[in-house]
């Protein structure tokens, strides 16, 4: 049971039956008189005016000019007298030269416009690719180095080959080619190698060449070129049923689509117009030694129509990332290179290889 205290004035007064009244509370709390225990004598003194009277003269922040805060003699610390000045500022060591890089990559097409190889041939060419390596540059006699430089070459005709292909040999620098329209892709290589890589190197080199249309078939109801005609370079060996320009270490421009072609089994990338009956197309190629110790050789393709530059791309160009291929080592300066005359269809072209027949002047 629970229990309450109760005064003895309470019990007095509900005894009698009586309530309290107001006058029976105690007396309201009033402070003592005087300060409270803590407040000692000498704090009272503290309280007077003259126990917190300010500093003499005039507050810091208005002080005089001439008391203003003067720096200590001589450099700060960390630029002491003894410390080396820094490297001049050199901005090639952080924003790299734009000239020793690379072109932006060209578009690509998935296919041609004009005519398209079978997915089969290719696959083909891939794997005939994979197992037959690059030649490697070949020692060449004295007779051999100057009939190159002569120009004195031509063209062979690839091995089992129908009676749809005739060739002859025009002249000690030239070959005339006839094709009928039964013929399938094929290419022509020259008997011995523009660029010889064990050669005597020179600063630059540039090989080159022209070809002159004489015949390529119209195209078909449909839009597609029924014949064409390529102009290249290329590093044996190649598989012998596919265009320069569609597989490893060659390049080429192809006349039925006017396109370029790097390695590049697709549809190449927009160049140039499509070739015609009578002009004089030719291609060459510049070799310039690297600009670094080890570093791969400068090379510079170059296309031409009737004696005039019309293009040309830098070999080592950046690539579309989702193109495959691009495998062109065999260009840059390590391997003998070949000239390259593919065709289709029913085509005839005259190549020229004598330096005096060109209408061009490298």
């Amino acid at each position: 049971m629970r229990t309450s205290t109760m005064s003895r004035s309470q019990a007095a007064h509900q005894a009698t039956g009586q309530h309290p009244s107001n006058s029976d509370a105690p007396p309201a709390y009033s402070a003592p008189t005087g300060p409270p225990p803590s407040w000692h004598s000498e704090k009272k003194q503290a309280a007077h005016d003259n126990d917190f009277a300010p500093p003499r003269g005039t507050p810091p922040s208005h002080s005089s000019r001439d008391e203003d805060y003067a720096p200590p003699a001589g450099p700060p610390p960390s630029h002491a007298a003894s410390d080396p000045d820094p490297p001049p500022y050199d901005p090639w060591l952080a924003i790299p030269d734009n000239a020793l890089l690379p072109p932006p990559p060209s578009l690509k097409d998935a296919k041609s416009p004009t005519a398209n190889a079978t997915f089969s041939d290719a696959a083909r060419a891939h794997a005939w690719c994979r197992q037959n390596p690059l030649w490697p540059a070949q020692p060449h006699p004295p007779q051999t180095l100057q009939r190159i430089r002569n120009g004195h070459i031509t063209l062979t005709q690839p091995p089992n080959t129908r009676n749809d292909i005739h060739l002859t040999t025009t002249s000690l620098g030239g070959a005339h080619v006839r094709t009928s329209a039964s013929c399938g892709d094929t290419i022509f290589l020259s008997d011995l190698p523009l660029y010889t890589a064990l050669a005597t190197p020179a600063p630059k080199t540039t090989i080159y060449f022209e070809l002159k249309v004489l015949h390529m078939g119209p195209l078909d109801h449909h839009g597609e070129a029924t014949a064409g005609i390529a102009i290249g370079f290329l590093a044996p060996p190649y598989p012998a049923w596919r265009l320069p320009g569609w597989e490893r270490a060659s390049v080429g421009v192809h006349g039925d689509d006017g396109r370029r072609y790097a390695d590049d089994s697709y549809g190449g990338q927009e160049f140039t117009a499509a070739f015609r009956v009578g002009e004089v197309v030719g291609i060459g190629m510049t070799v310039s030694p690297s600009r670094f110790v080890g570093g791969r050789a400068g090379v510079e393709v170059f296309f031409t129509r009737d004696g005039r530059k019309e293009g040309g791309w830098d070999l080592h160009e950046e690539r579309d990332s989702e193109q495959k291929g691009g495998d062109l080592g065999g260009l840059e300066g390590g391997r003998d290179v070949l000239a390259a005359v593919g065709c289709f269809g029913a085509v005839e072209f005259e190549a020229r290889f004598r330096r005096e027949e060109w209408l061009f002047r490298p």
